[in-house]
């Protein structure tokens, strides 16, 4: 298997794949692993995003009091 394909296949994300794919093939390899990097930094900073939004709606819930009708 070509080591081109096996650095297009390690992407989860369709937008680094194409990134990766857009480079001129002499440089690809060498790019590979900071696109790769890039990928996984966006994929964590998106989860830490989706964990700190659902921990500040559960506090938001959990510390949310009914207002006192009159």
């Amino acid at each position: 298997m070509p080591k081109n394909r096996l650095a297009r296949e390690a992407f989860s994300t369709r937008f680094w794949q194409k990134a990766y794919e857009s480079l001129p093939p002499q440089v690809r390899e060498r790019h590979a692993f900071d696109l790769k990097a890039a990928e996984r930094w966006e994929l964590r900073l998106g989860a830490a995003i989706e964990i700190w939004s659902r921990a500040v709606q559960a506090a938001a819930r959990l510390l949310h009091a009914p207002r006192p009708t009159h």
